[in-house]
């Protein structure tokens, strides 16, 4: 199997890292990652700079072939697909430093990277994670794409998007099939001494949430699992309008 490793937090962060050698258990891995961090860049490409592409001969073990690419993750997806040689199988995102719950889907470029896949006819797997510093991260991570392979999860949908659970737990209590939860983020922009430039401080409005939502297995101890679809068409909409 042939896996194209992207991410949105940048080359050197600790969860490509991670992500990287779990995916060396299960196939070559081909890493095409941003020269620096671009969180929250969602579906942005680069449509009229050029784009500077550096190949790294070292940095990440388990790669094959390693590209630092100075633009945003869904140019790393179309990047990698281009200039490596090779027919893909799977796109693995992440693994991304915080959760990408509810409408975090939205704004992840993370997310977008691992769909960006779809349009090429590769399925694509989105990876985030609380911190680096759960202890369990690698191993269940290798557990986890393991179990979604065997079973062939990751075929017929756009992209599973995937949580490890709150830090506050030392390991994941199981695994949970979930939906897009509801909470979102309010942005307070605080003026400074100069008039021209706002600080930004994001805090979390959240809602009941449903019991398969996947802020619910992330609060409770579980990693959730959630297939997401590129298609925004309100079909309900569509067909009260036909009546």
């Amino acid at each position: 199997m042939n896996i194209l490793v992207v991410n949105d937090d940048g080359i050197d962060s600790k969860g490509l890292e991670v992500l990287t050698k779990a995916c060396a258990h299960i196939g070559r891995v081909y890493v095409a990652a941003p020269a620096l961090e671009q969180s929250a860049r969602s579906h942005a490409m680069s449509l009229v700079d050029s784009i500077k592409v550096e190949v790294l001969q070292n940095g990440l073990v388990g790669a094959d072939k390693i590209l630092k690419v100075h633009g945003t993750p869904v140019d790393c997806v179309r990047v990698g697909m281009s200039l490596f040689d090779v027919e893909f199988d799977l796109i693995v995102s992440g693994i991304n430093l915080g959760p990408n719950l509810a409408t975090d889907v939205l704004y992840s470029g993370t997310i977008a990277a691992a769909m960006e896949g779809h349009l090429y006819k590769v399925p694509g797997i989105a990876i985030s994670a609380p911190n680096f510093e759960v202890p369990y991260l690698l191993d269940e991570t290798v557990k986890l794409l393991d179990e979604i392979i065997e079973a062939q999860l990751y075929l017929d949908t756009t992209v599973l998007n995937i949580n490890f659970p709150k830090a506050s737990y030392q390991k994941p209590l199981g695994t949970s099939i979930t939906k897009q939860g509801r909470r979102v983020y309010e942005t307070d922009h605080v003026s400074t001494d100069d008039p021209t430039i706002y600080q930004q401080n994001f805090s979390i409005i959240r809602y009941q949430e449903d019991e398969d939502s996947d802020v619910t297995a992330f609060e409770n101890g579980y990693v959730s699992i959630t297939p997401l679809q590129i298609d925004h068409t309100d079909y309900r909409k569509i067909k009260s309008i036909k009546r």
